[in-house]
């Protein structure tokens, strides 16, 4: 029957609230009012050692330590083809791609520096953040033709350049261009 509701048995029963546990120590004002003062201290002591050992931990490394030139060119070349269906994937026919205005962003994290070093074929005294490529030095450079099939034609990179940025910090890369017939 729709539209009808269920009756109500009359015994409701309010949630339930959880309680913190002893090893949280989390209390409400009230709470902490009432504790005696030697509670009070102990408590305030515990909280600055937590928060002492918490600042003094290490910032773990965002990069992955001594990868073999193997594991580097296994790593690049799977960034490579996970950008070139990233950028083939926005590759959609829009009124745009007629004067290749269309543009497309694809962001990508790597492994290490050594990986985005190898993956768009640079040195390793490379230090810049910013990359500009011409479309087919961007294509010869990947070692990858990105073009999407419509239904008359051909999506290609199109324009003056595709840059890309680099942040070596996050280890991740922005690949920015425009593409049409």
């Amino acid at each position: 029957m729709a539209g009808v509701k269920r009756a109500s048995d009359g015994q409701t029963s309010a949630p339930k609230r959880s309680r913190p546990s002893k090893e949280q120590d989390i209390f409400a004002r009230d709470q902490l009012e009432a504790m005696e003062k030697d509670d009070l201290v102990a408590h305030i002591l515990k909280l600055q050692t937590q928060i002492h050992s918490t600042a003094q931990l290490p910032p773990s490394p965002p990069a992955t330590p001594g990868l073999s030139e193997e594991e580097i060119q296994r790593k690049a070349s799977k960034a490579r083809d996970m950008m070139q269906k990233g950028i083939k994937s926005q590759m959609k026919w829009k009124p745009s791609c007629k004067t290749g205005g269309a543009r497309f962003s694809y962001a990508g994290v790597v492994a290490s520096t050594e990986v985005f070093l190898k993956l768009f074929r640079l040195g390793s005294d490379w230090k810049k953040k910013q990359l500009q490529f011409e479309p087919t030095d961007f294509q010869d450079t990947t070692g990858t033709d990105i073009s999407a099939s419509i239904r008359y034609g051909h999506l290609n990179i199109t324009g003056k350049n595709v840059t890309v940025r680099w942040d070596p910090k996050d280890l991740t890369f922005t690949v920015t261009g425009s593409y049409g017939l």
